[in-house]
């Protein structure tokens, strides 16, 4: 397995932190987790970016061992600098089942989670229930792609309407998207945020992003309080996309050089 750890400058092993398994969704790699690990690891959080088994530089077969969830899980809470009692998971699209696996693996060794575009159920995940997943956020942009499968219904816009969402909610009526059902302290909380984006949308959306830094301030304890607004992630981006121009640029100037050498 491979990841990408994020180490925070309050984290030691003398001062713990609070820590983050994020996980990317299907054919992604662990570096489209970068705007969520960055800004959970500005908020003290001590990140563990996953890639799944069989993507990125994780060895094959894809979809095996829980996705890698259990094994990401089980090395983030071996680092001496995390404290082993506020852990969260978060993970997009497959990389929400992938956080689900490691949840059913170890159900004691996490606090709440985030799912990203994801869901509990058929046909990678137990069902979820009004006491499973502990604390769980659910992020589902109102255009998602894949809302049938998901929760069973034919527009993303309407999975308030779920019965599968209701069951978990414990509702027998339609969930109100921003209201937290439950209780945090009990690890029963619920809390549904329908985004006007897109699926993919998701890894690059500040408001997205805002949610899961909500929910981790408000169920983990230990982080470095910041607003949810308050992101920096986009520049990377922004660098990454100067460094790809002047890839390009260097590989154009290479070619007419040798194109002039020949000549």
């Amino acid at each position: 397995m491979s990841a990408l750890l994020y180490i925070p400058p309050n984290a030691t092993a003398q001062t713990p932190a609070p820590g983050i398994l994020a996980v990317h969704g299907y054919i992604n790699s662990r570096e489209t987790q970068d705007g969520f690990a960055i800004e959970f690891a500005r908020r003290g959080y001590v990140v563990l970016a996953l890639d799944q088994t069989g993507h990125g530089y994780s060895d094959p077969p894809a979809f095996a061992g829980g996705f890698g969830g259990p094994d990401g899980l089980a090395h983030l809470r071996s680092l001496d600098i995390v404290d082993k009692n506020n852990i969260g998971l978060e993970g997009h699209s497959m990389g929400g089942w992938t956080v689900l696996a490691a949840a059913t693996a170890m159900p004691n060794d996490y606090k709440s989670m985030v799912l990203e575009g994801s869901s509990t159920g058929k046909p990678f995940a137990a069902d979820g229930t009004p006491n499973w997943p502990k604390n769980v956020a659910l992020v589902f942009a109102q255009y998602e792609e894949f809302s049938t499968l998901m929760w069973g219904v034919d527009r993303a816009r309407d999975v308030t309407q779920s019965p599968k969402l209701w069951a978990m909610f414990s509702t027998k009526g339609p969930v109100e998207p921003g209201k937290v059902y439950g209780d945090i302290a009990q690890g029963t909380a619920r809390v549904l945020y329908t985004p006007a984006i897109t699926h993919p949308d998701e890894h690059i959306s500040h408001e997205a992003i805002g949610y899961s830094l909500d929910w981790f301030a408000r169920t983990l304890q230990g982080g470095t309080p910041r607003p949810a607004d308050d992101q920096i992630w986009f520049r990377k981006e922004i660098g990454t996309l100067i460094a790809l121009l002047g890839f390009v640029a260097l590989l154009i100037g290479t070619f007419d050089s040798l194109l002039e050498a020949r000549a």
